[in-house]
């Protein structure tokens, strides 16, 4: 009797396994289906990487492209939206190089950030601005002169992309809210990073399940911010139509085909909600952290160099008469002593710190005299490609006399940065070839424009202790100061409240 109650649990067993055999094997085949992938890609040999460090072979690889192939694709994105998405929802930066591509990026470049499109934005630039001069004062009447400038630059150039994005008439504290929303986003890219690296997807997930409730929260607040902003603006007709707007008419073919042909013109179709949240996600994020972080380098370099500081004041006095509101931008090509300050800038703190590539099967990329294999991952350093001594004299150097357009005892003449062509290119700050960033030319807009009223308004000075300026970046996907810019903050124009005379 006793043997026969140790074995009831096993009789047990056997009856419940007997009566849902059927339900157990389907389970077994669903967890074999699905892990079976995920187990095959541990044991599967992983593409290999290489890094290129090298500004000739750089341009070479970037900008002449491959013998065969674009050599054009980046490897699977890892921004959150395209993880949370499982890369359904293609923005400019994750989507393949192919017509999809090339319909959303001509549709950006041509009827946004094209030179004669930019003048539409000129009151939500002098708006932007005109309020991170007034937080700024404010803060340094508040605090004994000492001003926490990164935030209040990184909210102001926000507030100017979103206005971009979304048009006018925004709310104040719905900007602010995306604004915090979107910082949280690119703190996540850490652990976005990890969801696109892990070899077992599935399991990963469930081990960080707390990193990836995040990741889905943030997606999921995208979504009920972005959304009613988008639907707002179907059917509206304005003088300066926003990105958002452009997106609502833009058709991309229904099956991609990367290789150009004469075939029949293809089906077509419109953006899907998902693909129009994750456009705008795009257009914020790159439009905003790029173009903040090289405004907080370069007043971060004027604050460590005072008389650099004093000279580009002086050229902005020589231009702009002294009861003027701003500095204009009709002005700003004439800065040439700023301009240079900011190519310099670029030169040492590239916005992005890499930029990637990967081959794929119709690329025939050769490097040190052998074919690339099919899936290698190539990365570029930018930092390290513009600091290549057989380039610069003392490439360690801060010297904004490098990008002057005259020649003097200590003064180079130097080519065009990152252009698609010709063979002098000597650092690639916005990157090369086909997807070279297509804002490049509206980030140096913004940023000359905002530096130059900084200048203009304030005197800069370095503040003591933790709070002086450290110029070592900090590592990561964007080139970010390693302590956010703090600076002490005195009027330099005398005489005026700045509050009057803006």
């Amino acid at each position: 009797m006793p043997d026969l109650l140790l074995l009831l649990p096993l009789i047990l067993l056997v009856v419940v396994v007997i009566r849902h055999a059927s339900t157990i094997r389907a389970t077994l085949a669903r967890m074999k289906s699905t892990l079976a992938p995920e187990l095959s890609s541990v044991w599967k040999p992983q593409p290999a990487s290489i890094f290129v460090t090298d500004l000739a072979t750089a341009h070479r690889l970037l900008v002449r492209g491959a013998a065969g192939g674009a050599f054009s694709n980046r490897p699977p994105s890892i921004s959150p939206s395209a993880i949370l998405s499982r890369r359904r929802y293609q923005n400019i930066t994750s989507a393949p190089y192919g017509q999809h591509w090339r319909a959303m990026r001509h549709n950006l470049t041509s009827e946004v950030l094209h030179p004669a499109r930019l003048h539409r934005y000129a009151a939500a630039r002098r708006s932007a601005m005109r309020g991170l001069v007034e937080d700024l004062a404010e803060q340094r009447r508040m605090s004994d002169a000492v001003v926490h400038a990164a935030e209040s630059i990184r909210y102001a150039m926000f507030s100017l992309v979103a206005t971009m994005c979304f048009g006018d008439g925004l709310d104040r504290g719905r900007v602010r809210a995306m604004a915090d929303a979107q910082r949280d986003l690119v703190k996540s890219l850490a652990a976005a990073r990890l969801f696109a690296h892990a070899k077992l997807p599935a399991v990963t997930r469930l081990i960080y399940r707390e990193q990836w409730k995040k990741l889905a929260s943030l997606r999921r607040q995208q979504e009920e911010t972005y959304l009613p902003l988008i639907d707002s603006r179907r059917g509206q007709s304005s003088e300066r139509p926003a990105y958002v707007d452009t997106l609502l008419d833009l058709k991309v073919p229904l099956d991609d085909d990367p290789v150009v042909t004469s075939k029949p013109r293809r089906a077509q179709r419109r953006l899907s909600e998902g693909e129009l949240v994750g456009m705008c996600s795009e257009f914020l994020g790159a439009g905003t952290e790029t173009t903040a972080s090289a405004l907080q380098w370069t007043m971060a370099n004027l604050v460590k160099r005072p008389d650099v500081q004093e000279a580009v004041r002086r050229e902005i006095r020589a231009f702009v008469a002294a009861d003027a509101d701003e500095v204009s931008e009709d002005v700003l090509g004439k800065l040439e002593y700023l301009n240079a300050v900011i190519m310099e800038v670029l030169r040492l703190h590239p916005p992005t710190s890499w930029v990637f590539r990967q081959v794929m099967e119709d690329d025939y990329v050769v490097h040190d005299g052998q074919r690339l294999p099919v899936g290698t991952k190539v990365y570029f350093p930018l930092a390290a490609i513009a600091r290549d001594g057989r380039a610069w004299d003392d490439p360690e150097e801060f010297r904004p006399q490098r990008f002057l357009t005259c020649k003097g005892e200590d003064e180079e003449l130097v080519a065009a940065v990152g252009s698609s062509d010709g063979n002098n290119v000597k650092m690639m700050p916005f990157g090369g070839g086909r997807r070279m960033c297509p804002g490049r030319g509206t980030a140096m807009l913004h940023i000359s424009y905002f530096a130059a009223n900084l200048v203009r308004e304030f005197e800069w000075r370095e503040a003591e202790g933790e709070l002086a300026v450290d110029l070592h970046p900090q590592v990561g996907f964007f080139t970010v100061m390693n302590h956010p810019l703090r600076a002490h903050l005195e009027l330099a124009r005398q005489g005026q409240d700045t509050q009057q005379r803006l």
